[in-house]
């Protein structure tokens, strides 16, 4: 594979990841206008698929860390805007 080849592919990949990430951008600002409970969601699903969803710690209150601790249970399930 020739460098210009090399160039062109990832050339292709930086355009094919903008233009999902300004769908999902507009997609968010349409479901923010319309009321949508979670605008934000086609946006974080983009973010995650294309592995450049930033890292999120919760922060959790000492009653919650509490309960948790006291029923031996664990934090599971998907992050949501």
């Amino acid at each position: 594979m020739s460098k210009l080849d090399d160039l062109s592919s990832r050339f292709a990949a930086l355009q094919q990841n903008h233009d999902e990430l300004m769908a999902a951008a507009r997609t968010a600002v349409s479901a923010y206008w319309d009321g949508d409970e979670q605008p934000m969601a086609a946006l974080i699903d983009t973010l995650d698929a294309l592995g450049t969803l930033p890292e999120y710690a919760p922060q959790l209150t000492d009653q919650a860390l509490d309960l948790l601790t006291a029923g031996g249970g664990r934090v599971v399930g998907r992050r949501l805007a």
